[in-house]
């Protein structure tokens, strides 16, 4: 009796660290050629700013601010979960923070199938969304189903486009099929370049 209570009282909690705050974000379509102009950019200057030895980077860019962001799609906490939550169920609660500091987000939602396959909201006073932001980082076939099923429905509302900036990746939404293939891709490159860093996992 007591095990089953403590289950269905059990509340989903979802962390997201502060620098990956709209590291991997939906805009829209209109801030493409800005995205696409950005990244080329920030591509650039990295080159240019290897470390010696390859390892790390001698200087910072800073990336300016999108032209326009999901705000101006003036979408509500309601629109957003009812378009998404036949797809990715939703945390109770979502905290932010830094190496072992935690604080609870008071305007922010997500929804997920995991820590690492989640998506992320916050709004303004008005309850207006203003930003919309990722983690999926799960490459496993039920993952990427979920995952890109519930941006396909938010494709459906409005014109969109998916950013990671750290992966210097864009595309656009057109549908569930193209986002699951195109981010089967880019989760495969992160696993490719990972590899040639740390080198192959052992294998028993």
């Amino acid at each position: 009796m007591f095990n089953l209570f403590q289950s269905s009282s059990a509340k989903r909690e979802i962390y997201f660290h502060e620098d990956d705050y709209c590291q991997q974000e939906l805009l829209p379509r209109e801030a493409l050629a800005f995205v696409e102009r950005e990244i080329k950019k920030s591509d650039e200057f990295a080159a240019a700013h290897v470390a010696p030895g390859g390892i790390g980077w001698t200087d910072l860019y800073i990336r300016q601010d999108p032209p326009m962001t999901v705000s101006a799609l003036r979408m509500t906490r309601e629109d957003f979960d009812a378009a998404i939550s036949p797809y990715l169920p939703s945390f109770d609660r979502v905290y932010t923070g830094y190496s072992t500091y935690r604080e609870r987000c008071k305007k922010a939602a997500a929804w997920g199938t995991s820590q690492q396959n989640a998506i992320f909201v916050d709004w303004d006073d008005e309850g207006i969304i203003k930003n919309v932001w990722t983690q999926f980082f799960e490459s496993d076939g039920k993952s990427i189903s979920a995952a890109s099923k519930s941006i396909a429905a938010l494709g459906m509302l409005h014109s969109l486009i998916y950013v990671d900036w750290a992966w210097s990746f864009v595309c656009e939404i057109f549908n569930e099929e193209a986002f699951a293939s195109r981010l089967r891709s880019k989760l495969a490159d992160i696993a490719g370049r990972a590899n040639k860093i740390n080198g192959p996992a052992d294998t028993p």
